[in-house]
């Protein structure tokens, strides 16, 4: 079985079942999306070491927003960790994008900086509210111009707005709020894992509906099974 082109989020109650998480799959999926609760809740010293043993792609997604000399600051700390992959807000702006980016070249860190365009909990009359834009799709695409601009290296996205940022072909695209084979959720904006990754995601985040179920592995193989001859694979 190759890996699924997926972050697991570690949401578990405990960091114990977090790490039992990271042991029974590190070797199917990309890697694992360490959340608030987990990075700030538990030793995440542990979690870390123990994703990093496994050779699995550190997710850090503590979606930074602040003036730009306090996110450098935030970043410099965090240059310990050196995740694979960090986010950011990209409504923060582009002074602070630019300067965060700066703090990870000076620190030499190999983290890739990930945008967030508009939270998958939100709908077109949040956006309305907060953006003074009713238009999801619109929105995201001027968060995307925003974030290429500012040379960071992706987004994180709805897979319902895949298809009206395919042109933005330099930017990593993650899309969370995806499911296998359950649409119930807090989410609003959610699609299909195999339709967010034929629509142009590189990788999706999947979360509750994996690691809440009875046996995780055995889903995941039971999704492999179903859709093994698709493009949602890496080596």
């Amino acid at each position: 079985m190759k890996k699924f082109r997926a972050f697991i989020a570690l949401d578990s109650k405990t960091n114990h079942e977090n790490l039992k998480v990271v042991k029974k799959l590190h070797p199917y999926v990309y890697g694992f999306k360490v959340g608030y609760r987990s990075f700030y809740n538990f030793n995440s010293d542990k979690l870390i070491k123990e994703i990093k043993k496994y050779k699995s792609k550190l997710f850090l997604d503590l979606k930074l927003h602040d003036i730009p000399n306090t996110v450098g600051s935030a970043l410099e700390s965090l240059s310990k960790i050196n995740p694979d992959y960090l986010t950011i807000h990209i409504s923060g702006g582009s002074t602070m994008l630019k300067y965060a980016l700066s703090t990870i070249k000076q620190k030499k860190m190999k983290t890739k900086l990930l945008g967030v365009t508009l939270l998958t909990s939100l709908d077109s009359k949040d956006s309305r509210d907060i953006y003074n834009e009713r238009d999801t799709a619109k929105l995201v695409k001027k968060f995307a111009l925003l974030a290429k601009k500012s040379e960071i290296n992706g987004i994180i996205c709805s897979g319902n707005d895949l298809s009206e940022i395919k042109r933005f072909k330099s930017l990593l695209k993650i899309t969370p709020g995806v499911k296998m084979f359950n649409r119930k959720d807090d989410q609003k904006r959610v699609t299909f894992v195999h339709d967010a990754l034929n629509l142009g995601a590189d990788f999706v985040v999947i979360g509750r509906e994996l690691i809440n179920s009875k046996d995780p592995k055995s889903m995941l193989q039971k999704y492999y099974e179903k859709y093994q001859n698709q493009n949602l694979w890496t080596n």
